[in-house]
């Protein structure tokens, strides 16, 4: 299976310690990683094809490159559908209502079913992931929906549902705005999440033996959530329901729908 890693927080935060706890289970996932971010240039996207486990970049990303974003999403592959290569490594990404879309997915789908009211957006690979998310794009795009309000999530919730019929849907993405995180209705491997808040504490990260102290890193007004596919800490991690949609701005959830 694939990994999903997003998190959203209410002040720029460093994305090292995550990545590092997503990052430990590469060795199962060894087709390729990718993370994206937003700065004042924009949107900021880097991936590769190769195991990250022995990638120079990604210890250089993880290590030296101090990206810091209210936003990340992250992602680390075992292919299924599609050859091993850049073009097919996540997470991908599209301009769409002025806005730069970063989205990644976990599981298999009979794209076959998929509908694409607009040709607007079409795949540069060959993943089914990469068609979801142009299905999704051409299906807001031939909508009009805005994604602002409760009553264009309760949408977005239903039409998730909707291509949940079709095979194994884990999504994180975003609009550099909104961090929204949907779990497979069957409940297909898992999604979790965490509130991140102070008072920070010691705790030990997926794959490493040392306690960190957050105290140390984490400033006290920095509060925010981790959405992954698998718990990435020792902490108290929420299981995110199957079927539902959670949808988190600012470094607040504002959005949970319905349950399956």
């Amino acid at each position: 299976m694939c990994e999903l890693l997003g998190v959203c927080f209410n002040k720029e935060v460093s994305f090292r310690l995550a990545f590092s706890g997503l990052k430990a289970g590469a060795r199962e996932n060894p087709d390729g990683w990718g993370a994206a971010w937003y700065d004042e240039y924009g949107s900021q996207i880097i991936k590769e094809s190769r195991p990250a486990l022995r990638s120079r970049l990604a210890e250089e990303f993880q290590e030296h490159l101090g990206a810091r974003s209210r936003i990340f999403v992250s992602h680390i592959r075992r292919a299924t559908i599609g050859r091993v290569g850049y073009t097919n490594t996540h997470p991908f990404y599209r301009r769409f209502g002025q806005k730069t879309w970063v989205f990644a997915h976990n599981g298999t789908m009979d794209t076959s079913q998929l509908s694409f009211p607009s040709n607007k957006f079409t795949p540069i690979g060959e993943t089914d992931s990469e068609l979801v998310f142009c299905s999704l794009l051409s299906w807001l795009g031939h909508q009009g929906i805005q994604l602002a309000e409760s009553k264009d999530f309760i949408l977005l919730h239903e039409k998730l549902r909707d291509i949940n019929r079709f095979g194994k849907l884990n999504l994180i993405f975003t609009d550099g705005r909104y961090l929204f995180a949907y779990h497979d209705s069957k409940g297909y491997v898992g999604l979790h999440f965490l509130l991140h808040e102070a008072p920070y504490k010691l705790v030990k990260l997926r794959g490493q033996y040392l306690d960190i102290d957050l105290a140390k890193i984490r400033n006290p007004d920095e509060r925010g959530y981790i959405v992954a596919s698998k718990p990435l800490s020792n902490e108290n991690w929420n299981e995110v329901e199957p079927g539902q949609l959670m949808i988190f701005s600012q470094g607040n959830s504002i959005f949970k729908s319905e349950s399956e």
